[in-house]
């Protein structure tokens, strides 16, 4: 990986900087690497890796299958369990980096504070926190969504006399070993790390403002032949990621509110949590639409809960005390240590940094005006030629692997690029009618969703405005993504 010792822009000039080395990040400079175009990574962190460096609380693992959330070009066949654990999935992306090229490229250490489109020489100049600046023809925000811890502004915070961590920054120097923990938040980070930490606390309080609904994981290790299977047949492994695919695209009718399917589905989980929750049924069963909120997997949340040693609290923090914290009921809950497990601000889509497009506009203060980000295909914005995002707004997925997304995105991007040197032209922009009619359509079928109901979540503005999910089947986001449509953008 490249130092930061020195302000001088790397050379040769790249033709594409992409910010974030992350599954996104990471994923298009090798494929445009592979493509041909010279390629520099922009990471704030010292490492590559995104969410999968930064969270490493116990039980952080993965809820897509391991074959599904992987590179269709770098195949791992060694997975060693269905649903990977956040080392092997750090290992496996520090390894692609390094296998594909994209190591050499990367500057670590570097975050992006400002990018901003220079119409005249048709090229983004970006600068880093540390001052230096670079340019190249493309920019690609690859910075994701889940990287911003959301630390919840608690009454008496200072007072509290013991430790106090978020998930996200979880201080593994710290042993719960003996201790009274608390645990605000119920959601995805909890449910992985609530039964690791009731193993070994002297007592654990569980704090939950609502439930989740919460399936069967079914995780398991792979067995040796299995693996030996998949390193002598490729095309076996090949055939099972697509298996594993087309499982999770069949259950997006789900998502749909009221369908059949959404009504048989909620039946079954329903039966599920009476079946593992036993007397605790009726505090962790939701009353809003299956899919409203992220669906959960876990095949030990309810056992942990359970335990002799594990509290469930359904009622919200007043506020931290020296020692521990108060309720709104009024409970005080002693604690040696709180860890907050509340999520993180998903809705800024542009971390830390300013994207200024043609004519000086801001890309928030355009976000800002329209109630929340938005992008034609969550790729590309109008007024900012040769910029485009990946994880971008209304591309996440409540059924099927977020990587499938990325690589789309990726291959829509490479296409666009080809396309534009192809006609010896310099920018391309998305028009504001392409944006319109892709709004229009996406708001029609995202009001069908369950991500729509009653129910408040990371997926959309606190005017209900969903800004996060993409609103049908990933084949549909396939299809839409294969090439670009000449009507929708102009170049020159």
């Amino acid at each position: 990986m490249q130092g930061t010792g020195t302000h001088e822009q790397a050379e040769p000039t790249p033709d594409l900087i992409v910010i974030g080395a992350g599954f996104g990040g990471i994923g298009m400079a090798a494929q445009a690497l592979r493509a041909g175009l010279r390629v520099l990574v922009l990471e704030r962190a010292g490492d590559v890796g995104g969410t999968w460096r930064d969270n490493i609380y116990p039980g952080c693992a993965c809820d897509t299958q391991s074959h599904h959330y992987s590179y269709s070009f770098a195949m791992n066949p060694d997975w060693s369990r269905v649903y990977a654990t956040q080392p092997e999935i750090l290992a496996y992306l520090r390894r692609t980096a390094e296998e594909t090229g994209v190591t050499e490229n990367l500057r670590c250490g570097a975050g992006v504070r400002h990018a901003r489109w220079d119409e005249d020489q048709a090229r983004w100049h970006v600068t880093t926190e540390d001052g230096a600046t670079f340019s190249a023809r493309f920019l690609v925000s690859a910075v994701g969504q889940l990287n911003q811890p959301m630390i919840p502004e608690f009454e008496g915070r200072e007072t509290f006399g013991g430790k106090l961590m978020h998930t996200a920054e979880w201080d593994a120097g710290y042993d719960l070993t003996g201790k009274r923990v608390v645990v605000i938040g119920n959601a995805a980070s909890a449910v992985q790390a609530i039964p690791q930490i009731a193993r070994v606390a002297r007592h654990l309080t569980v704090l939950q403002r609502s439930p989740n609904w919460l399936v069967a994981k079914g995780d398991r290790p792979f067995e040796d032949r299995e693996k030996r299977r998949f390193r002598a047949f490729p095309f076996l492994q090949r055939l099972y990621r697509w298996s594993i695919y087309w499982q999770w695209e069949r259950s997006w009718p789900e998502f749909i509110d009221g369908s059949r399917q959404s009504r048989r589905q909620t039946e079954a989980n329903r039966r599920h949590i009476a079946a593992e929750a036993g007397e605790l049924a009726p505090e962790l069963t939701p009353d809003y639409p299956l899919g409203c909120r992220r669906i959960l997997l876990a095949d030990d949340y309810y056992p942990a809960l359970r335990r002799d040693n594990v509290s469930l609290v359904t009622d919200q923090v007043d506020r931290l005390t020296p020692e521990g914290l108060l309720t709104k009921g009024g409970q005080r809950i002693e604690a040696d240590c709180i860890v907050l497990a509340t999520g993180f601000h998903a809705r800024d889509f542009l971390p830390g940094m300013t994207v200024e497009g043609r004519d000086g506009r801001a890309l928030s203060d355009t976000w800002e005006r329209a109630d929340g980000p938005e992008a034609y295909l969550g790729i590309a914005v109008p007024c900012f030629p040769n910029f485009f995002l990946l994880y971008g707004p209304n591309t996440n997925l409540g059924h099927n692997s977020i990587i499938f997304m990325l690589e789309c995105q990726v291959h829509y991007v490479l296409r666009a690029i080809a396309r534009l040197r192809g006609r010896g032209e310099d920018r391309i922009e998305v028009t504001p009618d392409a944006l319109q009619r892709h709004r229009r359509a996406q708001a029609r079928e995202l009001a069908r969703t369950a991500w729509a109901g009653r129910c408040t979540s990371w997926y959309k503005t606190a005017t209900g405005k969903i800004i996060n999910n993409w609103s049908a089947g990933t084949v549909k986001y396939w299809w839409l993504t294969r090439r670009p449509k000449t009507r929708d953008f102009t170049t020159r």
